[in-house]
């Protein structure tokens, strides 16, 4: 197993700094974060962990009661709850709540604490799989129940018509048939691709060591003739001595692309000025930022608009697939990052997301050979 980041939270010093010799002493590259409570803990949001160890026996507030917060937190992490004396009633509603394992202090060995960490990580791995694949065959099937519905009804009904004008020899009216038939062809291909972009994000899993200003060159320069039509203005502002991160760069530079492109798509009826950052942020972890003064977005939409198919309401708006942002934060997640948003209505939207920086190169033979295994 490669690099791990390994998160410890438990109010006795004595106990994390022994847990963490442990760790340290295991033939695993681990970076240990360790905090004494769950408040502490929660405000490291921002970075990715491989794995918790998370105490039960905390002052403010048990490790069973927040276990959920912390799979909320960290989806993809292994979470293992301590404990000092085993107790079957705890253990059993630790797994059940998600928990990975539960073990007592006592047991901790390095030889032990290998094995549930190879064996919690590659079942957190596996469930996260599981679920995303779940999620996709949601996400199909609501396209063909629901949004294939309209386009596909639509075509029935003028391939009808331009039979009815052509018998008629009305063929301005076949003209104008054949355009709206054309129309609703392109909107059922460009649903197939957005869905074809988000399931099949998994078959690209070559991971590389890529620094961000490459990453924003290739994003800009697809969106170079667009942004010229426009005459949009797009400011970089990259921070100095950015370390590299370890990624699969053109899911990235799509990522960047897809939000700079809604930028340009919303800018309402001002000209379109879009600044790009990317800046270190807290707990390693490197943050992109896209800026806009468009439109804006409603307050109660912020927190969908990432979910597939999930469009902020407007008829006169610009049309979408609602699946642009879905994919982004699918990838971001991926790489062990986050999006978020922030917006107000006619003064402009900020998207942000968050990518932990390079591990060492040498991981990365064995981050992409474990990926290919899970393809």
């Amino acid at each position: 197993m490669g690099a791990l980041t390994v998160l410890i939270v438990d109010d006795d010093m004595g106990d994390r700094a022994h847990l963490r010799r442990l760790l340290q002493k295991t033939n695993c590259n681990v970076d240990v974060v360790d905090v004494d409570s769950v408040e502490v803990a929660l405000t490291s949001h921002d970075r990715a962990f491989d794995a918790v160890f998370l105490d039960h026996l905390l002052p403010e507030l048990s490790g069973l009661s927040a276990l959920n917060s912390f799979r909320e937190t960290w989806p993809k992490a292994a979470i293992f709850l301590m404990t000092g004396q085993g107790n079957e009633d705890t253990a059993k509603s630790a797994i059940l709540q998600g928990a990975s394992d539960y073990i007592v202090k006592s047991a901790f060995s390095e030889s032990t604490l290998l094995a549930v960490l190879n064996a919690g990580i590659a079942s957190a791995r596996a469930r996260t799989r599981l679920e995303e694949q779940r999620e996709d065959l949601a996400t199909f099937a609501e396209v063909l129940v629901h949004d294939f519905r309209a386009p596909i009804r639509a075509a029935a009904y003028l391939s009808r018509q331009i039979e009815e004008d052509l018998a008629a020899q009305d063929f301005d009216e076949v003209r104008y048939g054949l355009a709206a038939l054309q129309v609703s062809a392109t909107q059922m291909m460009e649903m197939l691709t957005s869905l074809s972009d988000h399931i099949r994000l998994d078959r690209e899993q070559t991971f590389e060591v890529v620094a961000a200003p490459e990453l924003l060159d290739r994003a800009l320069m697809a969106l170079d003739l667009e942004a010229t039509q426009k005459h949009a203005k797009i400011e970089r502002r990259l921070a100095d001595n950015l370390p590299p991160i370890v990624c699969q760069p053109p899911q990235i530079a799509q990522v960047l692309q897809n939000l700079v492109a809604n930028s340009l798509k919303y800018a309402g009826q001002n000209t379109a000025e879009v600044q790009v950052s990317a800046a270190m942020g807290p707990c390693g972890m490197l943050i992109f930022e896209v800026e806009d003064q468009g439109i804006g977005i409603p307050n109660e939409f912020l927190g969908r608009i990432f979910e597939p198919f999930k469009r902020v309401p407007g008829k006169d708006g610009p049309k979408g697939t609602g699946l642009g942002l879905a994919t982004c934060k699918k990838v971001v997640h991926r790489h062990g990052g986050r999006i978020w948003c922030e917006s107000e209505i006619g003064k402009g939207t900020i998207m942000r997301f968050s990518l932990p920086i390079s591990r060492l190169e040498n991981d990365l033979q064995e981050w992409n050979s474990a990926s290919r295994k899970v393809a």
